[in-house]
């Protein structure tokens, strides 16, 4: 069974807190402008009756807009033409399903509604969403990689796989530059294996490095796999 990394109750003093805050709010105007970018995070929601009501919204600030459940977060940042915020704010999910169908990746401009204070409530559970993704220092090793690839290989391998958790494992081969997908399988049970080429790149434009001296960039370059061929008969062609 998944493990949840987010935890919390709101306790008295919590309630008391953020009603205080949200008194803040009152009169400040919270509206954002994202794009279908922004609004594909949507699919990452919570959904079903049996998942934390608390959990279903979209977070949106300075720093783009995010979706959080128990065992993911995810950002996406603002488009350029969004003009600077200071007020971050929780979308309801009731509220993003009202927009509509919105083209996932688009470019297509989309008023939010106002939503509400980005602090924990007695109906909703805030975190403090920087403190959530690793900060640069902590990473041990990192694979660059054709993301449409890596998704089509996860997709198969989600397919293959009977563990309802979609159980699998990740292994960076670091000295050729290859990602090895296995998934966890019950005896007598198909498996699934894939291999994927890196991508060469070691410019600045991967938000996340720690800090160090600046890079020059450079476009970042898929190798093909080295393939080790069988040998056999060598037959001539016609004419040798």
């Amino acid at each position: 069974m998944a493990t949840s990394m987010l935890t919390g109750t709101l306790s008295s003093a919590g309630r008391a807190n953020a009603a205080a805050i949200t008194a803040c709010y009152e009169g400040r105007h919270m509206s954002y402008k994202v794009n279908g970018k922004n609004l594909s995070l949507a699919r990452l929601m919570l959904r079903g009756k049996n998942s934390d009501k608390r959990l279903k919204y979209i977070h949106v600030g300075p720093k783009g807009t995010s979706v959080i459940t128990p065992n993911l977060i995810a950002r996406v940042s603002l488009p350029d033409y969004e003009p600077e915020h200071s007020v971050p704010a929780i979308i309801p999910q009731i509220q993003i399903d009202e927009l509509g169908r919105i083209p996932a990746g688009s470019d297509t401009s989309v008023d939010l509604p106002e939503g509400l204070p980005a602090v924990t409530q007695p109906a909703y559970l805030v975190p403090q969403l920087d403190k959530c993704f690793p900060a640069p220092e902590l990473q041990t090793l990192s694979f660059t990689c054709n993301g449409d690839l890596l998704r089509k290989l996860l997709t198969v391998a989600c397919e293959v796989s009977k563990d309802g958790d979609k159980t699998l494992r990740l292994r960076i081969c670091r000295d050729i530059n290859t990602l090895r997908i296995d998934t966890y399988r019950q005896p007598g049970d198909q498996e699934f294996c894939g291999i994927l080429k890196g991508i060469e790149y070691e410019g600045n434009y991967i938000p996340g490095e720690p800090a160090g001296p600046t890079k020059p960039e450079s476009k970042p370059v898929q190798r093909a796999m080295g393939l080790k061929v069988t040998s056999g008969r060598r037959f001539r062609g016609e004419g040798e």
